[in-house]
Parts: C-alpha cells; sequence; structure tokens
C-alpha cells in the first residue's frame, strides 16, 4: 500500500486553523488579567498567561496534525504519518527554544546551549508522541 505524502502547508494551514479555537483562552485569560490589574492594581495571573499562549502554540500542532492524519487515512507508521511527526517535532522544538527564550529574557534565567538542546529535544519529542493520539473516532469502530 502506497501512502500519499501531505505537503506541509497543509500542517501548517491545519494547525494555524486550530490555532484560533485555542487562542480565545488566552484572550480570555487576558481581559482578566486588565480587569484584575486596573481593579487590584497588581495582578499575577500574567505569568498564566504567558504559559497558556505557549501551551496553545505547542498543543496546536498535534492536534492539527492527528486532523490530517484521520482526513487523508494516514497511519503513523507511514513515510507520510513520519512527515507529521517530524512536522510535530520540529514545531514543539521551536516553541519550546521561543520559551526558554522568554524566561531567559523575563526571568533572567540562565540557560546554555546544552540547555537548549535538551529542552528543544524533549518538547519536540513530546509533541510528536502528542500527535499519535487519534483524533475523534475511527470509521467502522463500534462504541
Amino acid at each position: 500500500m502506497h501512502s500519499q505524502g501531505v505537503p506541509t502547508k497543509v500542517l501548517f494551514a491545519e494547525t494555524f486553523r486550530v490555532l484560533p479555537r485555542f487562542m480565545l483562552l488566552v484572550a480570555i485569560l487576558v481581559l482578566a488579567h486588565v480587569v484584575l490589574y486596573f481593579a487590584f492594581g497588581s495582578s499575577k495571573l500574567l505569568p498564566v498567561v504567558v504559559a497558556t499562549f505557549f501551551a496553545t502554540l505547542f498543543f496546536a500542532a498535534p492536534l492539527a496534525s492527528s486532523s490530517v492524519r484521520t482526513k487523508h487515512g494516514l497511519h503513523v507508521l507511514s513515510r507520510a504519518g513520519g512527515k507529521t511527526l517530524l512536522f510535530c517535532f520540529v514545531w514543539g522544538s521551536i516553541v519550546a527554544a521561543a520559551f526558554v527564550a522568554l524566561l531567559q529574557l523575563w526571568q533572567a534565567m540562565g540557560a546554555s546551549a546544552p540547555n537548549y538542546i535538551v529542552a528543544m529535544a524533549t518538547a519536540g519529542l513530546f509533541c510528536a508522541v502528542a500527535a499519535t493520539i487519534p483524533a475523534g473516532r475511527q470509521r467502522g469502530s463500534a462504541t
């Protein structure tokens, strides 16, 4: 059986289609932060907003990838399925690197090149593993 490849632009398009749904949660947290800031002068909600923003970025790709695999009928262990997992690995690595860089700037946290490599590899693997979770029910499954 020959598995048809999925173009990277399809994976990006699906990821950016899923992302706004998650950004609604971030917008609600930002609104809550602004209200608390103006009502009480100080709010400790800003770190939660930032972490939620990066979490939504992180999990958008695995959800989108799983959806693309389901729509195209691709198996995880096929070449095309592997491409979707590689996409998630790279996506998760980039988001983790951006998060660590933000922590370095915002919290004056020290991070060396090996720290970045470990964080990126771990996040990339986690993102790729999260992408193996099937999206919805498989056709023909009984409930």
